[in-house]
C-alpha cells in the first residue's frame, strides 16, 4: 500500500469525508486531494505535519 493510500485511509477511518477533514485541520481541499494525487513527497513538510498532528500519528509511520 503506498503512503498516500495509507494516508486516505487513516483519514476515512476517522472522519466521514476528506473534505470534512481538511476543513476541521484548516487544509484547502484542493491541496489535500492534490498531495493525496501527486504523492506526499511533494508536499511541504509543514502540509504533512499538519496532517499528522491532526490524526495524531507519527510522521515516521508514512
Amino acid at each position: 500500500m503506498s503512503r498516500e493510500q495509507k494516508l486516505r485511509n487513516l483519514i476515512l477511518d476517522r472522519y466521514t469525508s476528506l473534505r470534512s477533514f481538511s476543513m476541521e485541520a484548516g487544509i484547502p481541499y484542493s491541496s489535500l486531494m492534490t498531495l493525496l494525487s501527486r504523492g506526499i513527497g511533494g508536499a511541504s513538510f509543514d502540509m504533512v505535519i499538519l496532517i499528522c498532528r491532526k490524526l495524531e500519528i507519527d510522521p515516521m509511520q508514512l
